[in-house]
């Protein structure tokens, strides 16, 4: 039942690559890493509504998680290194299970990084 679908929705996932060296403006190596994803990959899956508390711990007690994605599918390549974007907000990946009939995830929403979107306030005149 929790993979029919019309209760499924569509979200990217971002598989991780490993890390990439950081250049500056001449090409220089700065000593600071970044991970590397490769090109998103489109899944359709079952992701819970969020809620303040866990009906099921089917995780662990210490794995923190927002939402439960659950999918048809138990041999997708879905890692807890990757994340996905779903509604527009990243998600990692806390934790992954297999099981025979299908594969559950556990997301976290991740901090929104509002660096770039910083204006400066207008001075009084």
């Amino acid at each position: 039942m929790k993979c029919l679908r019309r209760n499924m929705t569509e979200f990217e996932y971002y598989a991780y690559t490993g890390l990439q060296t950081d250049l500056d403006e001449n090409g220089m190596h700065t000593g600071e890493w970044q991970p590397e994803y490769k090109a998103p990959v489109t899944y359709k899956g079952n992701i819970s509504s969020p809620s303040g508390s866990v009906v099921q711990a089917f995780n662990g007690i210490d794995i923190g998680y927002t939402h439960v994605l659950v999918l048809g599918d138990p041999n997708l390549d879905i890692k807890e290194t990757g994340y996905i974007v779903w509604k527009g907000k990243k998600y990692r990946i806390t934790a992954v299970r297999p099981s025979i009939n299908s594969l559950t995830v556990a997301l976290e929403q991740m901090a929104e990084d509002h660096g770039d979107q910083y204006e400066e306030p207008a001075g009084e005149t």
